[in-house]
């Protein structure tokens, strides 16, 4: 993950920003520290010389990305602002230009985040001065990047304060006249944002005085550059967010606008704008166009060369820019002619393959609601749109289906509003053959959605009888052949029933299915039972469908077909909701010995206790009730079926009121802990997966390798912890329930399952003793590598509350990775000397190699020395590594141990009186330095 050039540190705060994003507060509470201390971490290593200025930008994002959780207090927001702008007064621009705008951006973003210009008016003010005294320097060379960032802070404070720099726009107007290098867009950009808000904001005052004239302002006579001078009292009503449409605007006061110089003004800037990028003239042309519009001198003709520059380009953003004129201006600007030329423009532009599907569809947008009338609403084809130009309405086959829908909406439109009803259904239908062919070929997806909301959007126009007969005819031509679009066939039909209540369509259309499905064999339906079963609940909501065929059929279907030996829940539920219509909207005299026998042969022979109980159920409401009292009781639509335990519990108890759910109780605060249960050398775990084999001997290398490297072989390593109360603990969390464990784990290691404790009390875990609580925690490691885990817990409290909260963080060390050779005592010796063979081997053929060509996992042999004395060494392998000695002599002992997953460490002890030297073999290199330090971590102990 680390690049070239990031030092140790630097990798370590890559780990950290990416554990810190993955669960902040799991993070703070393993490292024990609070927000403020996390960020001052950061500063202090923003002010180290030891990370490069790329790891520094990157500190500075997530500062930025994380403040809001980070800077709770205004106090934590002004010191971390004083560090940062400490910082950027002291980096150097020519070396680290870059930098110090993110220190920028970072501070800009942190103070607008945090409204600090309302909390804290004077911090604001003068890292404002800050960003002025940088732009100020016109036509530096050095800091042109720097320039340009704070140019763009400024920008984003006024469009977060509008007017906060309103008596700065003279001056700015003469940098953009001034600045000749291309930092002078962002300038520009700055310049039309304080231009455009000045000028609502002198709107918007009911007194204009000499200095709020626009005229003083563009003349920059009203205060200096710097500083900047904010009011004595600054509320989130200083300075508010505006926009005004342009009926409102028409009768403010504008005698403060009023201006000859804002004429001129407006011209230079339009004469600059081919000095700019896309995106830049786009957004100044949106700036100016308000201030056009808000300005009684002005004239829309002003953008009429601008109007005729773009209206035939490929940039998106300017495209729109150029529709924004006209749904702006309208007449006032562009003429029959032009309306004309920007419209097919749209077509070519909403219909050329080379364009982005979304940005095609926003041309549909724009074509769609192309009429500038404030009386029209909604979707609308332009009237202009005639002739030749209606055939690039029409989808075609490679078009995307989202772009297709709006197509067909389009072509349905045309011909609902240009043409007598009936005399464009046969154009219609044959729009639809893109999708349609698909869909009749048993195609799912967008294909499947896109032909039924095209099919309402149809019914919706045109309200056609011939047309609802077409529709009819291809709605059951696809549903017969292909009963899993019964679903995409209901949702219509409750479209057309919301729509059109008393269209006979739904009836007539679900009465030919009902008589197509009872009419079946029961031994075809039976692969798309639910479909079908669909249509029949669908039905049977319909009270001039009979009902007396459908429950025929279920009777047939539950004697003829194994449903009730198969059990199916599904499918037992979708008969019961058939039934349960049924008994809702027709009188029982109709079908009552029939929906008896279906409900006791289900409650019978059904083979699933939930179907059966079900069953039960509606058997007795029908039995024992009217058909009023069954019908009230049934009463709940498709779309409130939640709803139907409520209105069951309510007949039983009486009432239906339930208090909503409390929400999830953080714990901040240490309540459980982790200790680790003494090992037992004489009781060890086995790793799970890796019993010991008896293997031939003749084959034992072999057949040992084979099997450790087989998919099935899984080693996982089993830890034993008491589960405790913390001594911290809070007391009035006595009794625990219904307990989960959670371990956070990383790429190094398999997900650990979830550990669940059904109970947990003071007065049995109060303390890491034997007879206590304990579990047992499987760990399956990827790679022999010691880590950290975040261990997380929800329970339930003795009053009914949902907790959360971590637990310390639980350490797995070198050691706890340690296992014996999986294979019987009597072949661990031998397996021993050829393993060592066989790396010895494996290293030599290797030696050729260069080390860049090393092999990951290669074969390597090692030598240790530890100043310990035979005595001692004796001792320490005894203690540490006694279930790990293959051969124990008085001048040298082996040593073989498993790594999981497949990794072999083996060790040979020779001692001195004064040393032991200690040499390694080990098929995995990477694995030394570990060894090493936990070698001399024994010796320092004293082991």
């Amino acid at each position: 993950m680390a690049g070239i050039g990031i030092t140790a540190q630097g990798e370590q705060w890559l780990r950290e920003m990416d554990t810190f994003r993955a669960n902040p507060t799991a993070y703070l509470v393993g490292k024990r520290m609070d927000e403020e201390g996390f960020v001052l971490d950061v500063l202090q290593a923003l002010y180290s010389d030891e990370l490069s200025n790329t790891m520094k930008v990157q500190l500075l994002g997530l500062l930025q990305e994380k403040c809001g959780v980070l800077l709770n207090t205004n106090t934590s927001v002004e010191q971390t602002v004083g560090s940062l702008t400490g910082i950027f007064q002291q980096a150097a621009v020519d070396t680290a230009g870059f930098f110090k705008g993110q220190v920028l951006v970072a501070i800009t973003t942190m103070l607008i985040a945090r409204d600090q210009l309302v909390k804290q008016p004077q911090l604001v003010g003068e890292f404002l001065n800050t960003l002025l005294e940088v732009v100020s320097k016109v036509n530096s060379g050095p800091d042109q990047v720097l320039r340009g960032v704070a140019c763009e802070c400024l920008r984003e404070m006024e469009m977060s304060y509008p007017g906060v720099l309103m008596r700065k726009v003279g001056h700015l107007y003469a940098m953009c006249q001034t600045e000749n290098t291309y930092v002078g867009q962002s300038y520009m950009m700055l310049f039309v944002s304080v231009l455009k808000n000045a000028m609502q904001s002198i709107m918007q005052e009911t007194e204009v005085t000499e200095k709020t004239q626009l005229s003083e302002l563009l003349a920059g006579r009203v205060e200096p550059f710097k500083p900047i001078c904010l009011p004595d009292k600054v509320d989130s009503n200083t300075f508010p967010l505006l926009q005004r449409e342009r009926d409102e605007t028409s009768g403010a006061d504008t005698k403060g606008l009023e201006s000859k110089e804002l004429k001129s003004v407006i011209s230079v800037v339009v004469e600059h704008l081919p000095l700019l990028t896309s995106a830049g003239k786009a957004f100044v042309l949106r700036q100016l166009i308000s201030c056009v519009d808000m300005s009684p001198d002005l004239s829309a003709s002003t953008f009429k060369s601008q109007f005729l520059n773009h209206v035939a380009t490929t940039d998106i953003g300017l495209l729109h820019t150029v529709l924004q004129l006209k749904s702006q201006f309208g007449p006032d600007l562009l003429s029959d002619v032009d309306e004309d030329l920007l419209l097919r423009r749209l077509l070519t532009f909403a219909n050329h393959p080379c364009v982005a599907v979304l940005q095609r569809l926003l041309c549909w947008h724009w074509i769609l609601h192309y009429t500038t009338d404030k009386q029209t609403s909604g979707e609308v084809i332009p009237a202009r749109l005639y002739g030749p130009l209606v055939s690039q309405l029409f989808p075609q086959v490679f078009d995307h289906m989202t772009e297709m829908v709006t197509k067909l909406r389009a072509v349905s439109l045309y011909y609902a509003t240009n043409t007598p009803p009936d005399s464009s259904l046969q154009v219609l239908i044959d729009s639809l053959v893109c999708v349609q062919k698909s869909v009749q070929q048993g195609v799912e997806g967008q294909s499947a959605q896109v032909l039924f909301q095209a099919l309402f959007q149809y019914y919706r126009q045109h309200h056609s009888p011939a047309l609802a007969a077409e529709i009819q005819r291809l709605l059951l031509d696809v549903v017969l052949f292909h009963p899993k679009f019964v679903a995409h066939t209901i949702d219509l039909l409750d479209s057309v029933e919301e729509l059109t209540p008393d269209s006979p369509m739904p009836v007539e259309i679900l009465g030919a299915l009902v008589n197509h499905t009872v009419k079946s064999s029961p031994r075809d339906v039976i692969a798309d039972l639910e479909h079908y079963m669909m249509i029949l609940e669908k039905a049977a909501s319909m009270t001039q469908i009979d009902p007396k065929p459908s429950v025929l059929y279920l009777l047939t279907l539950l004697q003829i077909t194994p449903l009730c030996e198969e059990g199916s829940w599904h499918r037992g539920h979708a008969l019961l909701s058939v039934c349960a219509a049924v008994m809702r909207n027709h009188p029982t005299t109709h079908y009552f010995k029939e929906m008896g026998d279906v409900l006791y042969t289900m409650l019978t022979l059904y083979d699933d206790l939930d179907v059966r109980d079900q069953a039960r159920l509606y058997y007795t409401l029908l039995t024992n009730l009217s058909f009023d009292k069954l019908s009230s009781l049934l009463a709940v639509s498709a779309d409130t079926r939640a709803h139907t335990a409520t209105s069951l519990t309510k007949l039983v108890t009486g009432g239906s009121t339930f208090p909503p759910a409390a929400p999830v109780v953080q714990i901040t605060q240490p309540l459980l802990k982790l200790t680790r249960v003494p090992e037992d050398p004489t009781t060890m775990l086995k790793l799970e997966g890796a019993e010991e084999v008896l293997i031939h001997e003749k084959d034992l290398l072999s057949a040992y390798l084979g099997r450790i490297q087989a998919s099935t072989y899984q080693p996982a390593i089993h830890m034993k912890y008491y589960l405790h109360f913390d001594t911290e603990a809070d007391p009035d969390y006595i009794r625990l329930y219904a307990l989960v464990l959670h371990v956070e784990t990383n790429n190094k290691y398999v997900q650990v399952k979830d550990t669940y404790v059904s109970c947990i009390s003071r007065e049995d875990s109060v303390k890491p003793e034997n007879g206590y609580k304990t579990v047992t925690l499987s760990f399956q490691p990827l790679e022999p590598v010691p880590t950290q885990f975040i261990i997380s817990c929800e329970f339930s409290t003795e009053d009914g509350k949902t907790c959360a909260g971590h637990l310390p963080v639980l350490q797995l060390v070198f050691r706890d990775l340690f296992l014996p050779l999986p294979v019987p005592g009597g072949q661990k010796l031998q397996l021993f000397q050829q393993l060592w063979e066989h790396i010895h081997l494996q290293q030599q053929q290797a030696a050729g190699d260069s080390q860049e060509n090393a092999p990951e996992n290669g074969c390597v042999e090692s030598v240790c020395c530890l100043t310990v004395g035979s005595e001692a060494v004796d001792g320490m392998l005894r203690r540490e590594l006694g279930p790990f000695l293959v051969k124990q002599e008085d001048e040298e002992h082996l040593i073989g141990i498993l790594l999981p997953p497949r990794t072999h460490l083996l060790m040979k002890v020779k001692t001195t009186d004064s040393a032991a030297v200690i040499t390694m073999a080990t098929d995995n290199w990477r694995i030394l330095p570990l060894v090493n330090s936990y070698l001399h971590g024994l010796e320092k102990s004293g082991a």
